[in-house]
């Protein structure tokens, strides 16, 4: 009787260039979601192979063989593979679905890790170092030089306000940055703070506002700005995508100046 030693089945297509193409595009979606090199040949290997010893594994998927339990062991901790004892241990896949949900579970919790570490450490610099920022920044000058930071810019400095807050827009200032603009309003106007919206005629009915928030027409359009306080000043200038953060109290005044003619009835 003739004996065939079989040590594994495979499909010659798995070695054809269709075969190792497909593997190749496998490894390379893998590596788009967080796994490295060898955790995403090892995981495509025994999707596309079937189960696996170490010594298996590292011929087929490539892996060097001192690797590949350490490989399967974060495989395994991120939900991609499990181990099935016996002598030999065997390795194999965890079906595709449920091990995307077992990664992006993990994905979850080390982000919401991270995002404490990073809260924790930026109100430890805040307590050790932001006072003594804002003293020697007092009366200074900030270019807002894109549009992230001008958005931020603008939330931080009505946030910070004690008593009133003035804004003059125009149709594509509050185009570009209503959605920022009026709900910082709004939630100031909600602590007791006196708000106004000052924008041309031809803006009527652009605003749709809750709470004590006063919305006076002007004749002129006049530069996008925001004063806090008569102390703080924004003032934009779209043509350059860019804005000025003053803190200065004369300067703020001069500001209030500007847009006294229509204010003098509120």
């Amino acid at each position: 009787m003739q004996l065939v030693h079989r040590k594994y089945l495979i499909s010659p297509f798995l070695f054809s260039p269709m075969g190792m193409d497909a593997r190749q595009k496998l490894v390379s979606l893998l590596r788009s979601i967080g796994l490295n090199q060898y955790e995403a040949q090892a995981y495509a290997t025994l999707l596309l192979f079937g189960g696996a010893t170490a010594g298996e594994l590292s011929n087929r998927a490539e892996v060097p063989r001192p690797r590949v339990y350490d490989i399967v062991s974060r495989l395994e901790k991120k939900g991609f593979v499990v181990v099935e004892p016996g002598r030999p241990v065997k390795y194999k896949a965890v079906p595709p679905k449920q091990a995307i949900q077992a990664y992006l579970k993990l994905k979850e919790e080390e982000f919401k890790k991270e995002y404490e570490r990073i809260q924790s450490i930026a109100e430890q610099l805040e307590r050790e170092h932001g006072p003594k920022i804002r003293k020697e920044s007092e009366k200074g000058i900030w270019v807002l030089n894109t549009d992230n930071v001008l958005r931020t810019s603008i939330q931080n400095v009505i946030s910070s306000a004690q008593e009133s807050v003035i804004v003059t827009v125009t149709p594509e200032f509050f185009g570009e940055y209503g959605n920022t603009l009026l709900p910082a309003l709004q939630q100031a106007a909600a602590k007791g703070i006196n708000v106004t919206i000052v924008a041309p005629k031809s803006m009527k009915g652009t605003f749709a506002v809750a709470g004590d928030v006063e919305v006076v027409e002007s004749e002129q359009e006049l530069p996008p700005s925001i004063l806090v306080d008569n102390r703080t000043a924004v003032i934009a200038m779209p043509n350059d995508n860019k804005a000025v953060l003053v803190d200065h109290p004369e300067f703020a005044k001069s500001l209030r100046n500007m847009m006294s003619p229509h204010l003098d009835y509120i």
